[in-house]
């Protein structure tokens, strides 16, 4: 054996060798490692006319190579080599094939310590990106392995569990961890039936840190009636006692504890932590974590590691979390969307000026980069479709649009029949002779008014997330016309199913119906989509009386149905 260092230009590429398969992504990331701390381990080789031909070591070869490639290093760039003389072929590929049998990629818990390590020392994710050429997802992931319970760690280690179903584990408690392992059926459970059993199972009545009497929604039990096996209905009323007891008991840990941290994660990044010694007692604090489907872990007697404070909050969560639910859904912003789309085409119909004025900006719009003016009807035309009976917008805009589309002779299929009344045959009709014929004889009047709806038509809010930019053209033009949502829009079952149960209780709150019912807050969320429905649709009943209660009721707005949006359900008159 004969160790030395020669120069990487003076490396010849492997004959023959096993490793045929090489990633791309492992290169560059090899690359990065060296570039960092050098080749850490010999390539050997054997001499070769003047030259070393690599025997084994080529993934490092291949990353030397690179670096030279991007000239990050030079062609006398010294490289660790073990030189082989007199190697008979055979000799070579059995070496090198010894040496690809042996190499044992780090295991991922191995990876996690010691990125934790490295991390409890103050280093950032960066550092540890630079080093190893790993993403920072990858090192996040791995990371999140720390947390496992020791009981899933082992079964990672001997091969029990796959690496993606350790990582869904990440987002239980340690209790649930242990719970999922001890499950009867572990074999059969994979990573995506375990995250479903995480995130959307309801509360166990064994789970309440608070009193039981607290609660007044109701409870799905077995035969047998054990709290492991009785599960909360209402689980929003659930949470909010829970995050009320949680908050007690830091409240508690504050009066000796010398700090409280509380958390609301799914997984607790319990390497930033470790076990106070009797002599840190005096400045050993408390972790308290309410889990997001409810479970309460609390750990006392803690000190921090000391973790730069940008590391702490970046690897908070575990990566394989789902993204924090927003306050509202796709679908109801898409509801209210429509409706302010629909009452600012309504109401720009019945002010013929204001409309010319959109009409005028919107073929200007339109010519912009020379593409002409193209009709494309809103989307709120097609999803008020069905709600007409409760759009009033929608059914002024229809009235108008298949008056003209009768006089303009729009007709649907090849057997003369007129279509049924709908607002998009004005926009998706092909242009007949006929339909030429009948826009000659059109009156001056009708044909105003069609010159103005067809370009209307195509106007509302854009995009479905709530409009809170007061210099958007659409809220500039609602603004203009001093539109009040509620001359057109009533809350309906539509819009309050689409709550939750908190948000429907600060609904009834705000327009007074609480005031009124006073066991409200034990509604179930159907009961409270159901009686703020009636008491909404009774406001503005013909009959209603006049008082100040139902005042209130008939001018309610939640403030996403303002011009522009308020970022929140409820804003009081």
């Amino acid at each position: 054996m004969s160790l030395k260092t020669v120069p990487v230009s003076s490396l010849l590429p492997p004959k023959g060798n096993p490793r045929r398969t090489v990633d791309p992504a492992q290169i560059a990331g090899l690359a990065q490692s060296i570039k960092v701390d050098g080749v850490l381990q010999n390539l050997v080789v054997y001499p070769e006319g003047g030259k070393y031909r690599v025997v084994s070591g080529k993934r490092r070869y291949l990353a030397l190579q690179l670096l030279r490639k991007k000239k990050e290093i030079a062609g006398d760039y010294k490289v660790p080599v073990d030189v082989k003389k007199d190697l008979a072929e055979g000799d070579a590929l059995r070496l090198a094939t010894v040496e690809n049998v042996q190499r044992e990629q780090l295991h991922p818990l191995d990876e996690a310590e010691s990125y934790g390590t490295q991390l409890q020392d103050g280093g950032t994710i960066e550092d540890i990106v630079e080093k190893t050429g790993l993403g920072s997802q990858t090192v996040k992931r791995r990371l999140a392995l720390a947390n496992l319970c020791a009981e899933a760690k082992k079964a990672l280690r001997k091969g029990n569990l796959t690496l993606r179903v350790a990582e869904a584990l990440t987002l239980g408690t340690e209790k649930q961890q242990q719970m999922l392992l001890e499950h009867p059926d572990r074999e059969a459970l994979d990573a995506d039936s375990i995250r479903d059993m995480l995130l959307r199972g309801k509360p166990s009545v064994a789970m309440a840190i608070f009193p039981k009497d607290k609660y007044t929604g109701s409870l799905t039990t077995d035969l047998f009636a054990e709290d492991e096996t009785t599960f909360f209905d209402d689980v929003d009323q659930f949470l909010i006692l829970q995050k009320e007891a949680v908050e007690e008991l830091a409240q508690m840990h504050r009066k000796s504890a010398a700090w409280v941290e509380v958390f609301n994660l799914h997984t607790v990044p319990w390497w930033q932590y470790r076990e106070a010694t009797k002599k840190e007692r005096s400045r050993s604090g408390v972790v308290i974590n309410l889990h997001p489907s409810g479970s309460v872990e609390v750990r006392e007697g803690v000190i921090k590691h000391e973790v730069k404070e940008e590391v702490a909050k970046e690897t908070r969560q575990t990566p394989v979390a789902p993204k924090e639910r927003p306050a509202f859904t796709a679908p109801l912003l898409q509801y209210l969307g429509y409706h302010k789309s629909a009452v600012v085409q309504a109401a720009l119909l019945g002010n013929p000026r204001k409309a010319k004025e959109v009409a005028v900006l919107l073929l200007l719009l339109g010519t912009r980069g020379g593409s002409g003016v193209k009709l494309i009807p809103h989307p709120c035309l097609r999803g008020l479709r069905e709600q007409e009976s409760s759009c009033r917008a929608y059914r002024e805009l229809k009235a108008t649009a298949v008056v003209l589309a009768d006089r303009l002779s729009l007709r649907r299929g090849g057997n003369g029949e007129k279509a049924p009344g709908s607002i998009e045959r004005l926009l998706s009709e092909d242009i007949t002779d006929a339909v030429v014929s009948a826009l000659g004889k059109m009156p001056e009047e009708d044909l105003d008014r069609l010159l103005v709806l067809l370009p209307l038509l195509c106007f509302g809010q854009d995009g479905e997330a709530a409009d809170t930019d007061e210099e958007s053209l659409f809220n500039q033009v609602a603004q203009g016309l001093a539109l009040d949502m509620r001359d057109w829009w009533t809350p309906d079952t539509a819009f309050l199913s689409a709550l939750r149960r908190k948000q429907l209780l600060t609904v009834g709150e705000d327009c007074g119906a609480m005031a009124r019912f006073t066991t409200m807050k034990t509604w179930s969320k159907t009961e409270l989509v159901q009686g703020l429905a009636r008491e909404f649709a009774g406001a503005v009943a013909p009959d209603a009386p006049d008082g100040k209660d139902v005042q209130i009721s008939r001018t309610w707005l939640p403030g996403l149905m303002r011009f522009p949006a308020r970022e929140d359900i409820t804003v009081k008159p």
